[in-house]
């Protein structure tokens, strides 16, 4: 049975976290809310928790799970390297809503990764996601909190009504502002390719890096 919790998505409760800590430390699954819309945590370092994260989502596991990091301390430890571009883009937008396609460290779960050579990492502005990755010492999953395919969950009962009772814990901070999710940048190649247009406009990114940006197009369903 799922079990609900109300949170201040900015202050949360020391109980409420601490509950959702130790779901996550026994390889469960956390719905929780992040700056776009709701998102699955589980430990991006427990493989059976990975593979549990796919089949609550009818997720094919030859996609890759994007990651949250609540720190940056904690980057040097799912990334193999960070190249001058993301490092600019870092700045100029983390915390915030966008994903860095990177090259994974050695140490990351395959099971991650799909059938891709990156990793998907972003630092973002809420403070109980940040939460969620400090307390656990390590990046937790960011996938969006809805079936493959199905619209992203703006709510907790969007939540509930597509993911009950496969998730043990959704954290429910009310609604989310907007059904706009991050945006996936490639920084593995040159010029960046948007794999997913979002919250960060292109042309924004542009401007933080003074050139061109492509965009591919590619299946973005989460």
């Amino acid at each position: 049975m799922t079990r609900q919790l109300v949170v201040d998505p900015q202050c949360p409760a020391p109980a409420v976290l601490a509950e959702a800590l130790a779901v996550l430390r026994r390889g469960g699954v956390v719905a929780y809310p992040t700056d776009t819309v709701y998102g699955l945590a589980v430990d991006a370092m427990q493989p059976d928790a990975i593979a549990r994260l796919y089949a609550v989502k009818g997720r094919p596991e030859t996609k890759a799970l994007p990651v949250i990091i609540g720190a940056l301390t904690q980057l040097t430890a799912v990334v193999a390297m960070v190249p001058a571009c993301a490092e600019r883009l870092m700045t100029a937008f983390w915390p915030g809503p966008l994903t860095l396609l990177l090259l994974p460290h050695p140490h990351v779960p395959a099971a991650l990764l799909g059938d891709s050579d990156r990793i998907g990492v972003r630092w973002p502005a809420s403070t109980i996601s940040q939460q969620l990755a400090i307390g656990l010492g390590g990046a937790i999953t960011a996938s969006s909190a809805n079936r493959s395919g199905a619209p992203a969950a703006l709510t907790a009962a969007d939540v509930m009504a597509q993911l009950a009772p496969a998730v043990d814990l959704v954290l429910d901070a009310g609604a989310m502002t907007s059904p706009v999710v991050s945006t996936i940048l490639d920084v593995t190649v040159e010029p960046p390719c948007v794999y997913r247009p979002g919250k960060i406009a292109q042309h924004a990114l542009e401007a933080v890096l003074g050139y061109y940006v492509a965009q591919k197009k590619v299946d973005t369903s989460s």
